[in-house]
């Protein structure tokens, strides 16, 4: 009977001290999205301006470093591509268009955690897109024509072990109607219809490059080569005038060590506010 007693008065106790517990200081619980402990931030946006823009076509390529082996960047150009990394102190031009509401456009801002892959949008739609593909430097040109085209480059970021981001890109366009198409399903046991928008891709044109925090790649058209793959995804017309873009991408590490000193790209449309997170202090 006495062991019973003492049973009683332990567990009253225990009792005690686990509501005290609950009752104490409430724990706060944040309202923010939960950020991932690992993979990569990517922001990108369009530059635009009309065809013929000196610093388009000629400035910005002057002190940027090229990307690509020789026969990487000789093919890439006789597709009408040319691509770069921009980095130190940015051009005064440079600076300007990222403040630029009008002609620094289309901000997008993405983590890749459990997102491999992501298709940055460039051009379209086209009612119909027509050029010339050359996929070998030592075979022939292929005439393409593809109807209602959406264009743009696929990016593939992958983190290295020195901080830097490789970034892996592949031309691509989007063409026609929505289609359905059968599927092997996932345990071969039969097929799976799957609807999907036909998508003409170009490996023999991927490209990547490391990227650290303070520098941009830069992806663009060599407005000179006219009917190229360049002019499909880089070329638009904007009230009956023809415009050029150029696609500019920065990425770095989830939780980075050392925070960056460029501005962000497209999402904080306030010049003022960019301009000064730019320059030295």
């Amino acid at each position: 009977m006495r062991r019973a007693w003492w049973v009683i008065v332990l567990c009253a106790t225990v009792g005690c001290f686990a509501r005290s517990d609950r009752t104490g200081t409430p724990v706060a619980r944040s309202l923010a999205p939960i950020t991932p402990l690992e993979g990569v931030y990517l922001e990108s946006v369009l530059f635009e301006r009309p065809l013929g823009d000196r610093f388009l076509d000629d400035g910005l390529w002057l002190n940027a470093l090229p990307v690509g082996s020789p026969e990487t960047r000789a093919l890439l150009s006789e597709n009408g591509l040319r691509v770069a990394v921009v980095a130190g102190s940015l051009p005064q031009q440079f600076q300007t268009l990222l403040e630029s509401e009008s002609e620094a456009i289309n901000g997008r801002r993405l983590t890749f955690a459990m997102r491999k892959e992501e298709v940055l949008p460039t051009a379209g739609p086209h009612a119909t897109c027509k050029f010339n593909l050359l996929t070998d430097l030592a075979g022939k040109r292929t005439p393409i024509t593809l109807q209602q085209a959406r264009c743009g480059i696929l990016v593939r970021p992958q983190e290295m072990t020195d901080g830097r981001v490789k970034i892996v890109c592949e031309p691509q366009i989007q063409y026609g109607e929505r289609q359905e198409w059968l599927r092997p399903s996932t345990d071969g046991t039969g097929f799976v219809k799957y609807e999907e928008v036909p998508l003409a891709r170009y490996p023999a044109l991927t490209f990547d490059t490391p990227l650290g925090r303070n520098e941009y790649l830069v992806i663009g058209w060599q407005a000179n080569r006219l009917n190229t793959l360049g002019e499909a995804l880089f070329g638009v017309e904007t009230n009956t005038q023809l415009h050029q873009r150029v696609l500019v991408i920065r990425a770095w590490p989830v939780n980075p060590r050392n925070s960056s000193d460029l501005p962000s790209l497209g999402f904080n449309r306030r010049p003022s506010v960019a301009a000064e997170a730019s320059r030295p202090r």
